[in-house]
């Protein structure tokens, strides 16, 4: 017959045991009401904990069929003698029955109530096997205290696993379920043992009232752990959603110990720099090689100022920590290591102009890829973007997992360069792996590869996002500390034993410092700031976290030093000499060179270089025309290559400027900067004469609302070429 309300309590939740990858008992989940109800399969169960609960309620368990007729009379006639009630005679699967459909509260237990449970017994029986039954009984015995189940008995009276407890231990268990308030062995140890020793008389159990209580007594109450509140919360939220039910236990990837250090070193530089308005911070870490996640460290949970949100998982502005992203694309683009970057003023757009600053407002003119990359120049990234589009680059980070940045591409523009979009701090971390995985990105998994439950265990996925020889180039100009040292100095900090690459990052306005660092076996992410959004005075990305990182990784290098191995070099790639300044092929009049990956395929079709070249004997050097209001704007020696068609630089057509009411009128003015072969130039705005100027060509022209027309002629020729802009 149908049994519905078995099969209900048959899928009935249970209290999950978290542990960590080292076996660390984590956490011990609440159901309902802050109840704990623990699984543990009667296999795995000592044997002495069946034999004794059966010796305690149901002698002859394994002889009857439900119903213990010789049981129920015998209970009979024991309480007319006694005047009361002494026995119920129930049967384990009566009390099973009874678990399953529990007695109305305040009504009298009556004949048909007996006749009831009898009956749901025999149900039970001719479904379930015996020992099916007895592990359904050990499981869900109530025994007061918020606990059920011998497992949460056992913890949360002595702190024990069942397969900890001792003999007189199990027989002090043995005997709450009956009355709990009266055999609590936190409260009276000594109340419990005369029914405990009436028990002893069949498992062969004997101890004086003195070793009873030695034996059994409990000094201070268990404190179940409440280790990584906010990993768990994750691995729970990751189970809803896939709509599977938690197992009994699981085994985490994570490393208690690991995170407990790198929450230590949070709070602590926390706690040394309040002056600079910090005031939160997490860390993620993961191992490059199995995808699993070996550090979550979401902030102070007990904290009542945003304790509870995790700091891995809030959405903040990543700063300069995505451009590996796109000079990595950009290798894949046709640039090459070689390629030389313009950190020169710039203006990307045409109807909202971008004008990107280096975080020091200084311009550096031409830089090697690997120095732009490696000591984080701003103009150089936004170079990049603007050449890839932002919209090829939107689809590699989708394919990097950043999944925060979907939907967020109407309100991004080249600023995406710079860290504008927000992502969290797994996505970044996750991504940034793929550089010391050898262009390949695997996914995350909270499940230990040692995990004993096998049915948890999963098959890690990873796909190619990018070449490998891409990938160790990167890491090749991230551990470069020569090209750090642009924007960077030789900071101490990035200055490790081992082979690593870092990146930091600080977002538009301040309000999150990131770092992150990567050993061929480990990757780890840094985010600080404040989750109320205020700023932070006066630090960069590369200060604060990166100390947290690089305390991290060594740590984790001394563990396992065959984690922070060398990374491996590009197989198509070998270093050449080239120009310093160029890039190409030295020349004779070449000043300096330096050593640069170069591929073996086009090694020998590499241009010499025609930036420099000897006049009366000194070395002169030539630009291209990009850099000419670098070499405008300061006390520079040089030239620009000889260009016979006329060009304004800037401002792009169609840009749009602001005019500020509340700011001088003298005090607003656009520079405009134009090339082109001849020796001056006039401009005119609106068709007015504004004036003339010499090589180069630059002109301050004052701004006003409404369009202004701004047309430059050659003085040489009839050439000339004209902008609109807009002054709102």
């Amino acid at each position: 017959m149908p049994f519905p309300e078995l099969t209900n309590f048959l899928s009935q939740p249970y209290s999950t045991r978290f542990y960590d990858r080292n076996g660390r008992l984590l956490q011990v989940k609440a159901l309902e009401d802050g109840l704990r109800r623990e699984w543990y399969d009667l296999e795995s169960l000592p044997p002495t904990i069946p034999q004794v609960f059966i010796a305690a309620e149901d002698e002859r368990f394994y002889r009857h069929g439900g119903i213990d007729f010789f049981a129920m009379i015998r209970a009979a006639m024991q309480n007319i003698s006694q005047g009361r009630r002494v026995s119920g005679g129930s049967t384990i699967s009566m009390q099973v029955a009874r678990i399953i459909i529990p007695r109305d509260k305040g009504k009298k237990v009556t004949l048909w109530t007996k006749i009831v449970e009898a009956w749901n017994a025999l149900r039970i029986e001719a479904k379930l096997s015996k020992d099916e039954i007895l592990e359904l009984y050990l499981n869900n015995l109530p025994f007061g205290m918020q606990a059920e189940g011998i497992g949460s008995a056992a913890r949360t009276y002595y702190g024990l696993t069942p397969q900890q407890l001792s003999f007189s231990q199990i027989h002090a268990l043995a005997v709450v379920p009956r009355r709990p308030a009266t055999y609590n062995p936190l409260q009276d140890p000594t109340a419990s043992y005369e029914a405990a020793m009436v028990i002893g008389k069949i498992t062969d159990f004997v101890a004086t009232p003195e070793e009873w209580i030695k034996a059994v007594a409990v000094e201070n109450p268990y404190i179940y752990p409440m280790e990584l509140p906010h990993f768990i919360s994750y691995v729970e939220n990751q189970y809803k959603k896939q709509e599977k039910k938690l197992p009994s236990q699981l085994i985490l990837s994570v490393d208690e110990v690991l995170t407990e250090k790198a929450g230590n070193f949070v709070d602590t530089l926390l706690e040394q720099n309040q002056d600079a308005r910090l005031t939160h911070g997490a860390v993620f870490a993961m191992d490059n090689k199995t995808g699993e996640i070996i550090c979550w460290y979401g902030g102070n949970f007990q904290e009542e100022d945003g304790g509870q949100i995790d700091g891995v998982l809030v959405k903040n502005q990543s700063g300069s920590t995505m451009k590996p992203f796109i000079f990595a694309q950009a290798l894949e683009s046709g640039f090459v290591p070689s390629s030389i970057m313009p950190d020169v003023p710039m203006d990307f757009g045409s109807q909202e102009v971008y004008v990107p600053l280096n975080f020091n407002n200084q311009y550096n003119g031409p830089v090697p890829m690997r120095v732009a990359l490696a000591s984080s120049l701003n103009i150089p990234a936004v170079y990049l973007l603007y050449r890839l589009g932002v919209d090829n680059y939107l689809e590699k980070l989708f394919e990097l997992g950043f999944d925060s940045l979907e939907g967020e591409r109407y309100r991004m523009g080249l600023s995406l360069a710079l860290g504008s979009g927000e992502v969290t701090l797994l996505e970044l971390t996750r991504a940034f792996s793929v550089f010391a995985n050898n262009g390949f990105l695997i996914d995350t998994t909270f499940i230990s590869k040692n995990s004993i439950v096998k049915e948890e265990t999963t098959v890690i996925e990873k796909k190619q996002i990018y070449e490998e020889d891409t990938a160790a180039i990167i890491c090749d100009f991230l551990s470069d500390k020569r090209a750090r040292s642009l924007g960077f100095g030789f900071a101490e900090v990035f200055n490790t034993e081992y082979p690593a690459i870092f990146k930091t990052g600080t977002s538009n306005q301040f309000q999150n410092i990131i770092a992150l660092g990567s050993t061929t076996g480990y990757t780890i992410g840094v985010w600080m700031g404040n989750f109320s959004g205020d700023t932070v005075i006066r630090e960069t990305g590369s200060s604060i976290p990166a100390q947290v990182v690089r305390q991290l990784l060594d740590f984790l290098s001394s563990e396992k030093p065959a984690t922070a191995s060398s990374f491996p070099s590009p197989k198509n790639y070998g270093k050449v000499s080239v120009c310093t300044l160029s890039g190409m092929l030295p020349g004779k009049s070449c000043p300096s060179v330096t050593k640069e990956f170069v591929s073996v395929i086009s090694a020998t079709n590499l241009p010499s270089c025609h930036w420099h070249y000897n006049l009366n004997g000194k070395t002169e050097t030539r630009y291209p025309q990009e850099y000419q209001r670098w070499l405008s704007g300061r006390n520079n020696q040089g030239s620009l290559f000889d260009f016979s068609e006329l060009e304004i630089l800037y401002p792009t057509d169609g840009a749009v400027f602001v005019y500020d009411a509340t700011i001088p009128l003298e005090a607003q003015k656009i520079r405009v900067d134009a090339t082109g072969s001849g020796e001056t130039a006039s401009l005119y705005v609106d068709d007015h004469f504004f004036g003339s100027s010499c090589q180069p060509f630059v002109w301050y022209v004052p701004l006003r609302p409404g369009p202004m027309n701004l047309k430059v002629y050659l003085d040489s020729s009839e050439k000339s070429k004209s902008v609109d802009i807009l002054v709102r």
